[in-house]
């Protein structure tokens, strides 16, 4: 028997198949340790800029599962756990130092986080590289299913596609002889700045992502140098929540000043993230340090206070004398108008009418069923409150006066918001009402329909041909 009739053969032992039927029947659903981004047994890629805080968040996570506890806003359903966090790049030291105060008082000298026990880390001591197929029998050892591994360059002798296919295809094979959930972080192949992350970031990205189950990355924030977010980039269920429109973000805040963690602050769209410019925000925290000094604080008070690291304080503080001059009122006004894009950046400059807002600025289809959208163009009347009034040309004399007043209250509540960056509810249209679906967007008394009612016609109108009479909920007078 030739050698290549013998592969052929135990290939076949490999390859199970049955019916459709059956791969459905006696399947638990896999249990979350991340949310959708990471589920039990699966194999996940998390990867990002160095220094971008994939590590912390490695860190943050494994003790999580440790403890079962959850981070905000992921669900953690699969329970407390053995985690092997496999620190590849970091001495002992290195890793102590990042997670013990700063000793320069008595009072918090040589305090540390206290890990679980259930957290077991291992590191490389006299190598710099370690082949894929030995972590197996400390995989073994450590009794855990739940592996995280920092990084996938550890795993490597050269950064090219071959190393990495045997690098994944043998974590894949280690996921599936002992039944592991693995987690391997990895460095973006370059920096994006004036673009949202994308799975091209990834060096070797069709062989990672051909391997990886779910594939999500960590990103910078352009306002602040302490938020980062986080994106779903491949997602095992095909359904991803955490896309481009709506990333969650967190800021960086160490715990007792010991253990650096990623805190949740809300969701927003990644590029909103992205666009604002980041030194301006430095040389602001710079200002607020100074002041806070001038004021008599100390040290201590202003890194606690702030809930950054003291040494942190001591070496911005140093910097406060060369802090350029703060822009003038206007500038300053301009400078965040330039941060607004769409129909955002129409309210704020006043726009009468472009092919973003098409005159209605004020539309907003946000947390609104579709069916109800659909129809939409801009020709309801301006109470309506998803569209928003028109915006008036205050010359414009067809118009009645206290229409036009009304509306330019409204988009200048709107321009204050936005400028004021969104704090406190969405000024909303006086009296705004809910209008009906129809061609003509809207129908007279439809905006006294309730939701189902809305449903009911919206079906109707999605009938090819028309399936028995109009629906018309409108009451009428008489017998």
């Amino acid at each position: 028997m030739f050698d290549h009739e013998v592969q052929t053969i135990e290939a076949e032992g490999d390859l199970e198949v049955m019916s459709a039927g059956e791969c459905l029947s006696d399947v638990e659903p896999s249990k979350m340790l991340l949310g959708d981004l990471w589920r039990e047994g699966e194999l996940a890629v998390l990867y990002g800029d160095t220094s971008s805080g994939k590590s912390l968040l490695a860190v943050q996570l494994a003790e999580a599962i440790a403890r079962g506890r959850s981070i905000e806003p992921f669900e953690m359903t699969a329970g407390a756990q053995k985690v092997l966090l496999l620190d590849l790049g970091r001495t002992r030291e290195q890793f102590s130092r990042r997670y013990m105060a700063e000793s320069d008082s008595d009072e918090v000298a040589g305090k540390r986080y206290e890990f679980s026990p259930d957290l077991k880390r291992g590191f490389l001591k006299n190598a710099v590289q370690i082949a894929p197929g030995k972590l197996g029998p400390a995989i073994e050892r450590s009794g855990a299913k739940i592996v995280i591994i920092d990084s996938l360059a550890y795993l490597q002798k050269y950064a090219i596609p071959r190393e990495t296919v045997v690098a994944m295809r043998e974590l894949r094979r280690l996921q599936k002889r002992f039944g592991l959930s693995i987690l391997v972080l990895m460095n973006t192949s370059r920096v994006v700045n004036k673009r949202g992350i994308s799975a091209g970031d990834i060096p070797c990205s069709s062989v990672v992502t051909s391997y990886a189950d779910n594939v999500f990355a960590v990103g910078r924030s352009g306002s602040k140098s302490a938020v980062r977010y986080l994106k779903h980039i491949k997602n095992s269920l095909d359904d991803t929540i955490y896309g481009a429109a709506h990333v969650p973000y967190f800021a960086i805040i160490a715990e007792g000043g010991v253990f650096p963690s990623f805190h949740y602050i809300g969701v927003a769209g990644e590029m909103t993230l992205r666009s604002h410019d980041n030194d301006h925000w430095e040389w602001q925290r710079i200002r607020s340090i100074k002041r806070l000094s001038d004021e008599g604080k100390t040290i201590r008070e202003i890194a606690a206070e702030l809930e950054i690291a003291r040494s942190t304080v001591q070496r911005l503080l140093a910097m406060a004398g060369d802090a350029p001059p703060l822009p003038s009122p206007s500038a300053f006004v301009e400078e965040k108008i330039q941060h607004f894009v769409g129909r955002e950046a129409c309210i704020v400059r006043d726009c009468k009418g472009c092919h973003e807002c098409s005159g209605r600025a004020a539309r907003d289809f946000s947390e609104i069923p579709a069916n109800i959208i659909k129809g939409h163009g801009g020709e309801c009347p301006d109470d309506c409150d998803m569209c928003g009034p028109r915006r008036y040309d205050p010359e414009d004399e067809t118009v009645d006066s206290e229409v036009k007043d009304r509306s330019a209250a409204h988009y200048e509540a709107l321009r204050e918001w936005l400028l004021d960056g969104k704090r406190g509810p969405k000024p909303v249209y006086p009296e705004a009402h809910r209008y009906g679906v129809e061609k003509a967007c809207w129908k007279p008394g439809s905006e006294k329909w309730t939701e189902e009612q809305v449903a009911i016609f919206d079906r109707w109108m999605r009938t090819h041909p028309k399936i028995g009479p109009e629906p018309d909920f409108n009451p009428r007078a008489g017998p």
